[in-house]
């Protein structure tokens, strides 16, 4: 017998079998249907989110160093917060010294921010709540600002503090409704400022940090329409430039903000230079715990489903011992027996395997329509196709598995002594 009729032929007695036995089969195929379920809901809902959050993350900039008074890292239960409570917070001074010191082919941009929650009115509407953000005109070369309708406020505009703004969508639409929010008056702090941008839609977000619901003015315009300190949240932030790495950079700002803040050698810097790698690996740490815990008990699972077909196909192998006999009386090799029961193990889990995948879709889809409407329209949640050919992977690993052992003892029967059982 040639090798592909071998295989071809191999096949078809597998099928005939599984179809031969349908309840059985059945309940074989249930077993890894729920192992695949859970190993591959938790390990595909688990990617989505970690893909989510960072991908947020990620859009403050990969690239960009954040000088401020708090560190990111270490938060935990012995997190020293009363050692970090004196720093004094970053100032626009400190921000034009950073832009002064650093060259620019090791600097593309040095910006300043912080963030004033206010409402924001206008004769006949107001909003609650809406970020301000103070911010010089660097900051668009740092961060994205989409900008649908008018312009961003101009470098001069900037330099002058002028009574300008650029409103988020949302905002828009709350004081405005259709009417063109353009050159039109808002109050907002301690005075009004003039709209001249609207930015683009962003939709909702896990983290919170949509500009659909921010109001940009021009750092001095800011400081100078309120009365309150700057932020303890205010930040410098600092774009490298091509080709130079953050650690460098890193290094430069250190000893730059270390020269203006006259700091001695041996003492304990009195700001936190932190960037978006600290937040995102700990997501990723925290995620892959929780992937680990679900991973292990979807195995329990898997290797349930393993037995059961295992199991099933020693009884297959009993049942057929007759006709196992009269294949090798005719000729069939041990090779050609072993085939057939493992390829019927591995038909079984991979019907299993795809099932369980399509309730995972499903999950996942309904899992979706709920994040969006209580996480943010920018959760992205769904089955990936590295997790479905995962998932279709273990089924075959685990079909090869469960039918070693009963291919094996099914290809070493005697043809004599198996065509004459009953």
């Amino acid at each position: 017998m040639r090798w592909g009729s071998s295989w071809l032929e191999s096949l078809r007695f597998s099928f005939l079998a599984i179809r031969q036995n349908k309840l059985r089969s059945f309940l074989s195929v249930l077993g890894i249907t729920i192992g695949i379920y859970c190993i591959i809901a938790v390990y595909a809902l688990v990617h989505s989110m970690e893909r989510s959050i960072n991908n947020q993350f990620r859009q403050y900039g990969t690239e960009v160093l954040f000088v401020q008074k708090w560190p990111w890292d270490g938060w935990g239960e012995n997190y020293p917060w009363w050692k970090f409570l004196s720093r004094p917070v970053v100032s626009p001074e400190e921000a034009q010294f950073l832009r002064d010191r650093l060259p620019e082919s090791h600097a593309s941009a040095v910006a300043f921010a912080y963030n004033v929650s206010q409402s924001v009115r206008t004769s006949k509407e107001r909003v609650e709540g809406v970020q301000i953000r103070c911010v010089d005109h660097s900051y668009s070369e740092i961060q994205k600002v989409n900008v649908s309708q008018g312009r961003y406020f101009s470098p001069a505009e900037s330099r002058a503090g002028r009574a300008v703004a650029v409103i988020g969508y949302d905002v828009a639409k709350a004081l405005f409704g259709d009417a063109d929010a353009l050159d039109q008056s808002i109050r907002l702090l301690n005075g009004s400022v003039t709209v001249v941008g609207v930015l683009e839609k962003e939709g909702s977000s896990i983290l919170n940090n949509s500009s659909d619901n921010a109001v940009l003015v021009p750092l001095r315009t800011g400081l100078g329409l309120t009365n309150s300190k700057i932020d303890e949240d205010a930040q410098i932030m600092v774009k490298a430039a091509e080709g130079v790495s953050l650690d460098d950079l890193q290094a430069e700002v250190e000893l730059a903000m270390r020269q203006i803040r006259h700091e001695r050698p041996t003492q304990e810097s009195s700001f936190a230079v932190n960037r978006m790698s600290m937040i995102t690996e700990a997501v990723t740490n925290l995620f892959a715990q929780i992937q680990k815990i679900g991973v292990v008990i979807g195995a329990f699972a898997m290797l349930v489903g393993c037995f059961g077909v295992a199991n099933i196909l020693f009884v297959s192998v009993k049942e057929r011992t007759q006709e196992i006999g009269i294949q090798k009386s005719l000729g069939a090799p041990s090779s050609f027996i072993r085939r057939q029961f493992l390829l019927e193990s591995i038909w079984l889990c991979v019907a299993g395997g795809a099932i369980g995948l399509g309730f995972v879709a499903l999950t996942l889809l309904a899992i979706q329509s709920f994040a969006a409407q209580s996480l943010g329209s920018n959760v992205e949640i769904g089955l990936a196709y590295s997790d479905a050919l995962l998932g279709l992977l273990v089924s075959v690993g685990v079909g090869i598995l469960a039918g070693f052992l009963p291919a094996q003892s099914a290809s070493k029967l005697n043809p004599v002594d198996a065509m004459r059982s009953k």
